[in-house]
């Protein structure tokens, strides 16, 4: 039998020494062994011997030499998959939150770019085997290369950021040591040279940096322009209603009508509202006399009288105007109707409603079911997750935790939470904020953020009066 001769070509640069039968080749060796395989899958004995110059030419290097550092090979192919496989799985988390759960265009634009960056960040994870092996595939070098290009252009941002809050989240976790990652894998796949061979391989990177250009524009778009484009608009209103003289006790039925409408273009969730019914009393002096006490009724933040002295109110009714977590689309409103009863011989001089109610944009982020239900301060351990000083006195808290709209946001901030505290009593009022825990892991009034931060605003009733007068005309 006749056998063709072989040619085992000089080593490359990783030490690969490619195998010829005539002018076909037909594999290529990192050590002999490999060689035998090659020889045996092509007819040639098991034992042949190797240095038989009849049937193999040794280029340039005999058969002892092969120059493969496997352990380094193995090692950088290792710590490359690993590497991509881990920003793969980032990535995909990251934006499947936004890509199927995103209220805004853009930011669900966003997370599908995260997401199928991920998608091909694994690719390139399979093709690192053949890229650092015998790179049969044509394209694992550009495999592997766009998914370098992509962790360290995303990782570079996630940590940039991170450095605006430097606040301790567990996605720090992955990645901080990924950017990191990312510039030693930039370094190899530069010192490869993983382009050579790739036709047109800068409207390759220039096609890797435009999608990356492009998330960050959505991410801009979604989570700067747009909050701040489009302004929050809801009204709310209250008025008195006609009184009614109760027709078996001497008491007055007033009622109060609130009317909330979204007459915007951005839905809103309310986190707290509050009404207050106030009688106004003030003492008539009778005699027209200078404005003396101006300075006092400024320091009161009253009306200077010419014929009265400092007013006093007192609270009637309070409660709440909408329950906090409900929502409310552009285009609709909800309408609350109360009655309040008035003894028919007080001596009040009018009668003052007010209120308000504090929204937060939806398209800045959602906060959690467990903010609808309410928690009492006198049932014990309900509200250790706050911190109030004992002149509370007797309060109800929500809270509930605040996801963002754009995930981005979320993997590179502490956890931040929606709170709202009713304070009952002669000095009822109502406050929201949204905040971080402190170090004691409670919601602290020291630590709060700015309201325009997350899109949160207070809309007021103004204070609409009725003269007493009236109210007890209209009964009569």
């Amino acid at each position: 039998m006749h056998l063709p001769r072989v040619v085992v070509e000089p080593p490359d640069k990783r030490g690969l020494r490619p195998v010829r039968l005539g002018d076909q080749v037909v594999g290529a060796a990192w050590s002999a062994r490999e060689l035998r395989d090659i020889l045996v899958r092509e007819g040639f004995p098991a034992d042949m011997d190797l240095d038989d110059r009849a049937l193999i030419c040794w280029r340039e290097a005999g058969s002892d030499t092969w120059p493969d550092r496997r352990r380094d090979r193995l090692v950088t192919a290792a710590a490359m998959a690993a590497g991509l496989v881990m920003s793969g799985a980032v990535l995909i988390v990251i934006g499947s939150e936004d890509a199927f759960g995103a209220l805004t265009f853009a930011s669900r634009v966003t997370g599908f770019l995260f997401f199928l960056a991920g998608l091909l960040q694994l690719a390139a994870a399979l093709a690192v085997r053949d890229y650092w092996g015998k790179r049969n595939l044509r394209y694992s070098g550009l495999l592997v290369m766009v998914g370098v290009l992509i962790a360290l252009q995303v990782h570079t941002m996630l940590l940039t950021l991170w450095f605006e809050e430097m606040e301790f989240t567990p996605w720090i976790l992955t990645y901080m040591p990924l950017s990191i990652w990312a510039i030693w894998a930039t370094w190899i796949v530069i010192r490869e040279k993983a382009w050579q061979g790739i036709p047109h391989p800068r409207k390759v990177a220039a096609g890797v940096l435009a999608t990356a250009l492009l998330a960050a524009a959505n991410f801009a778009y979604s989570a700067a322009y747009q909050p701040y484009a489009a302004h929050v608009q809801v009204t709310l209103s209250a008025k008195f209603g006609k009184p009614e003289l109760d027709p078996r006790e001497p008491v007055i039925h007033v009622p109060v009508t609130f009317s909330l409408q979204n007459t915007g273009k951005v839905p809103v969730s309310v986190i707290s509202s509050v009404f207050w019914v106030k009688g106004r009393t003030s003492q008539f002096t009778g005699d027209a006399k200078k404005l003396a006490g101006a300075t006092e009724d400024v320091e009161e933040t009253a009306d200077s009288e010419l014929y009265a002295g400092l007013p006093t109110r007192r609270l009637l009714a309070t409660g709440l105007i909408v329950d906090p977590g409900d929502w409310f689309d552009p285009g609709t409103g909800q309408v609350e109707n109360v009655v309040v009863q008035v003894p028919k011989g007080a001596d009040y001089e009018s009668l003052e409603v007010d209120g308000d109610i504090t929204v937060l944009r939806k398209d800045r982020g959602r906060v959690d079911d467990a903010f609808v239900y309410p928690l009492h301060s006198w049932w014990e351990g309900e509200t250790d997750m706050v911190e109030c000083p004992e002149e509370c006195g007797d309060y109800v808290f929500y809270m509930g935790e605040l996801t963002h709209n754009n995930n981005i946001i979320n993997v590179t901030r502490k956890q931040r939470y929606v709170v709202a505290i009713r304070l009952l009593g002669e000095d009822s009022d109502m406050y929201a904020a949204v905040s971080p825990l402190n170090a004691h892991g409670r919601v602290s009034g020291w630590n709060l953020d700015p309201d325009d931060k997350y899109g949160v605003e207070t809309i007021l009733t103004g204070t609409v009066v009725i003269p007493f007068a009236t109210v007890l005309k209209t009964a009569a």
